[in-house]
């Protein structure tokens, strides 16, 4: 790290997120978000995991997602003591949490404390929050605990969350009014992901490069319903086969669940190069819709009136004028099925993304100045 620091002129951004998780989104959330402080002029630096959440079997590039994120950003080494966090600190302009429900309780709260409020960090540095917050339900802290979470993020310069789901919840629970701003992957230029694509085992094993992909990380009978009748739809016009993914942390569970063949090329890059080579995308996860609509692929997002994700995906669908894309497990299908076979007029679409990239990106560069 110190010998790349002497060689870059640039400040450093120390960013926390949850690169470190088993799930694809997470990961290239993360990414997303280092390629995206880079391009205001700053030197990136992922935090790594707290030394608590560490285990034997995640550790270093060993995992599906060290193995994307190691070769593809610049990690910073576990903290274990104050002293090693000092190290980091002193060459860090200002830290940012970012892209994932850091604050959720339910999720990292307990183990994690205050880590993803700044507690350690000095109040001399700067400290911003992009596009994080709770996961659409506050669960806690109360309190006492309530009134530090309080506390610290009234210390930061800036704070913004991916979603006015979550901006409510800040206010009614927090009494702060954040700033709803873009995913970091819509934030980002096509050519991003393409490049980190060019390693994916698929592109030198596959003998098409078009695809029909479904990514159902929460398995449920009515998903898997609509995957098939999707399938059977677009085979009417396709001829690309398909591939089909699911819970990266949960493979084997997962895929019986589903009962279909899943891609057996589980990294992060397979991943993202199906979607980039995809012709229809099925899905229940936010960051692979958000893929998909800067891809500009055709895709169906599959949800329930009880996933949060639904919430977070209809707030960024209805900004961009395709929420009659989602299909909740609550409708009928039949009903549906037009979207199947209706293209999307991205032309639209990308007229007002460019608009919501450019006021996110003003936010984030007038914090970062």
């Amino acid at each position: 790290m110190s010998k790349e620091k002497n060689q870059s002129l640039k400040k450093q951004a120390a960013l926390d997120t949850l690169w470190f998780m088993p799930d694809y989104g997470s990961v290239l959330s993360a990414f997303a978000l280092a390629k995206t402080v880079e391009s205001c002029g700053y030197d990136a630096l992922l935090l790594n995991k707290p030394f608590r959440f560490w285990t034997d079997k995640d550790t270093d590039s060993q995992s599906a997602a060290g193995s994307f994120i190691y070769k593809n950003c610049q990690v910073a080494p576990v903290c274990y003591s104050s002293d090693d966090f000092m190290k980091i600190e002193n060459d860090s302009n200002v830290y940012i949490a970012g892209s994932h429900p850091l604050w959720s309780y339910a999720l990292c709260g307990r183990e994690a404390n205050f880590h993803y409020y700044f507690e350690s960090v000095s109040d001399s540095k700067k400290k911003i929050s992009y596009a994080t917050g709770f996961g659409g339900d506050y669960t806690g802290p109360y309190g006492e605990e309530k009134k530090l979470c309080i506390h610290y993020l009234k210390q930061f310069a800036g704070i913004s969350v991916g979603d006015y789901n979550d901006a409510e919840i800040m206010g009614q629970q927090l009494g702060i009014e954040p700033k709803v701003v873009l995913s970091p992957i819509l934030m980002c230029d096509k050519s991003v992901f393409e490049k980190a694509a060019e390693n994916a085992y698929a592109k030198r094993a596959e003998t098409t490069d078009s695809f029909v992909v479904s990514y159902i990380k929460n398995v449920t009978l009515r998903k898997k319903e609509l995957v098939l009748r999707g399938n059977e739809i677009l085979a009417e016009k396709s001829s690309g086969p398909m591939r089909n993914f699911v819970d990266l942390g949960n493979f084997e569970k997962s895929s019986v669940k589903l009962g279909l063949e899943c891609s057996p090329n589980r990294t992060v890059e397979d991943w993202l190069y199906y979607i980039i080579h995809s012709e229809f995308v099925m899905t229940d996860d936010f960051n692979a819709v958000c893929l998909a609509v800067l891809f500009n692929k055709p895709f169906v997002f599959m949800g329930s009136e009880t996933d949060p994700c639904t919430r977070q995906v209809y707030a960024t669908l209805y900004s961009l004028g395709i929420d009659e894309r989602m299909v909740l497990a609550e409708d009928d299908f039949r009903v549906k099925e037009y979207l199947f076979r209706m293209p999307i007029r991205y032309g639209k679409v990308n007229k007002a993304l460019e608009e919501l990239r450019e006021e996110s990106a003003n936010w984030l560069k007038n914090y970062l100045s």
